[in-house]
């Protein structure tokens, strides 16, 4: 099953009816892609996660691996935007703006909010074997 941001714009109740029936769905051994901007759902549904950027997939691994040791500067920058309930620290944006989808540079789409680039960045980076999936990012050479 394909399931595209199934849970966008709907109250509280039905979203969390809809996550259980997900579960059950998964549960009952049915594949599900869940494309998603809610990364609390992506967390509490799936067993791995692809992370897109400008189009492109930029990392691929379990959720855990993921959300606890994102490798990738854009994955990393997100998962530092999410709210936290408890503590102090206020959740970071990513400074800059998008890519032009339109008409993309090469390299890297995140080349231009990076806080790592470097001149090789410019070229398509290959991808780099993780724990548990890939990531395309010269950080890892």
């Amino acid at each position: 099953m394909i399931a595209d941001e199934p849970t966008t714009a709907l109250d509280v109740l039905v979203q969390a009816q809809i996550l259980n029936l997900l579960k059950n769905l998964k549960k009952d051994g049915m594949s599900i892609m869940l494309i998603s901007h809610d990364l609390s759902t992506i967390s509490e549904i799936c067993e791995k996660v692809g992370i897109m950027y400008g189009g492109k997939m930029v990392e691929f691994g379990t959720s855990h691996e993921i959300f606890e040791n994102p490798k990738h500067p854009y994955t990393q920058a997100l998962i530092q935007s999410i709210p936290r309930l408890h503590g102090t620290e206020k959740p970071k944006y990513i400074p800059g703006s998008p890519p032009n989808l339109l008409d993309p540079k090469p390299g890297c789409r995140f080349i231009d909010r990076c806080p790592h680039v470097m001149e090789k960045c410019k070229k398509d980076p290959p991808k780099f074997k993780t724990e548990s999936g890939y990531v395309l990012c010269w950080l890892y050479e």
